[in-house]
């Protein structure tokens, strides 16, 4: 199985995907990041629909495969399901940012309504974007394909490796 990679959405993320690709990269055939855009152009904000292209593009070519992504890679990636234009097999996603993400006008509400694909949450218990009790309620009232583990905190860093490799190990068999 391959593994395509998204970050978050600050500059920050970039190390902190990489970090996780050597955590994970043993788990799967190959490993793959998608490096945003605005992180070279320095603009605060993700573009959604060019990640989404980026994206689409990296899954034509790999066969079977899943997504890792953390807060904003999420939504790129669920937009882009939700659009029916990836089908990985499964995703992980780590700070699902869902308070973030609507005030940001982006239709979450949406992209997850009827969402199908097998997928691990790892949400902090007080994470700022949404916490996982905020979450859990979200997910609930759309869809039954989202398991979401909680790991205590209270901050949307998830640096956690050790465990968050054990998580998706699990998930992965």
């Amino acid at each position: 199985m391959n593994l395509i990679l998204l970050g978050g959405n600050s500059i920050d993320n970039k190390k902190w995907i990489e970090n996780v690709e050597t955590y994970l990269k043993p788990l799967f055939q190959s490993t793959t990041i998608i490096n945003y855009d605005h992180w070279q152009t320095g603009e605060w904000m993700i573009n959604l629909d060019t990640e989404k292209e980026k994206l689409t593009q990296t899954a034509k070519n790999l066969g079977e495969y899943m997504i890792f992504a953390k807060s904003a890679g999420s939504l790129v990636t669920v937009k882009a399901i939700f659009e029916k234009l990836i089908s990985p097999q499964k995703c992980i996603f780590a700070g699902i940012p869902l308070n973030w993400a609507r005030k940001s006008n982006f239709d979450v509400d949406i992209w997850y309504k009827d969402y199908l694909v097998p997928t691990l949450a790892i949400q902090h218990t007080n994470d700022p974007l949404a916490s996982f009790k905020e979450l859990i309620e979200f997910l609930s009232q759309l869809t039954k394909s989202v398991k979401v583990e909680e790991l205590p905190g209270d901050t949307h860093d998830y640096d956690e490796q050790d465990i968050i490799k054990k998580l998706v190990s699990d998930f992965i068999r």
